[in-house]
């Protein structure tokens, strides 16, 4: 890949984490809190399950992707 086109696809990457970030741990949660939103226990519980299965997917690609690129690499 050229210099350019690395630029211009770290620019929309970072926009679109950037985007993502303001939405997910802003704008969601701020409205539920200014509506006056009581979270039950079972919401919770939902919210917390599904960040921690966020979180171990995005680990397992962030760990694995690497590896294999490397060994595809590897072989060429």
């Amino acid at each position: 890949m050229d210099e350019k086109q690395l630029l211009k696809d770290a620019k929309t990457c970072t926009r679109w984490a950037l985007s993502l970030t303001v939405v997910l741990v802003i704008l969601w949660p701020g409205v539920m809190f200014l509506t006056g939103y009581e979270y039950s226990l079972t919401f919770f519980k939902g919210w917390a399950a599904l960040a921690f299965t966020w979180l171990i997917v995005a680990g397992t690609f962030i760990t694995a992707l690497p590896i294999v690129e490397a060994r595809k690499a590897k072989k060429q």
